[in-house]
C-alpha cells in the first residue's frame, strides 16, 4: 500500500511539475498554435472557477442562513 500511495504522490508531482513548465513556456511566447490555446483555455478555465468560488463563498457569508440559502437557490 505504501508503494502506491508514493507512486500516485510521485505522478501527482509530475502532472503538476509539467503544467507549470507549459504554463511559463506559454507566458514567455514560446508556445504557439493549439497547444498555446490549450494552455490559455485551461488557465482561463481554472481563473473562472476560482472567481466563482470566491463569489459563492462570499455570497454565502452575507447571508443570514447561509446553508438554507445555498440549498434553496434554483
Amino acid at each position: 500500500m505504501k508503494w502506491i500511495l508514493r507512486i500516485i504522490g510521485i505522478i501527482v508531482v509530475l502532472v503538476v511539475l509539467a503544467a507549470a513548465l507549459l504554463y511559463f513556456l506559454n507566458e514567455k511566447g514560446i508556445l504557439k498554435g493549439p497547444i498555446s490555446d490549450w494552455v490559455n483555455n485551461v488557465k482561463y478555465d481554472i481563473l473562472s472557477i476560482f472567481g466563482h468560488t470566491k463569489d459563492m463563498v462570499h455570497d454565502m457569508g452575507n447571508a443570514d442562513n447561509p446553508v438554507t440559502d445555498s440549498i434553496n437557490i434554483p
